[in-house]
């Protein structure tokens, strides 16, 4: 586990597991749900659940995708 900051200034434990996909998201701004692996699909939802990523669901493309909170 590691100490990770939230765009509030806010620190929150997180895992590894963790860490690693908002290391993905920083790399590539926004991940659709359908690239992601059913792991990586599971996590995203519990990290969205928790306040620590965004959701973003398109009416039009009927997709969703998640990126970081812009500040």
């Amino acid at each position: 586990m590691r100490i990770g900051e939230l765009t509030t200034g806010l620190r929150c434990m997180i895992t590894n597991e963790q860490r690693e996909f908002f290391s993905l998201l920083k790399q590539k701004n926004t991940v659709e749900r359908h690239s992601l692996e059913p792991r990586q699909q599971h996590l995203a939802e519990t990290m969205t659940k928790l306040g620590l990523i965004d959701r973003i669901y398109n009416e039009e493309t009927k997709t969703v995708v998640y990126q970081l909170f812009s500040r």
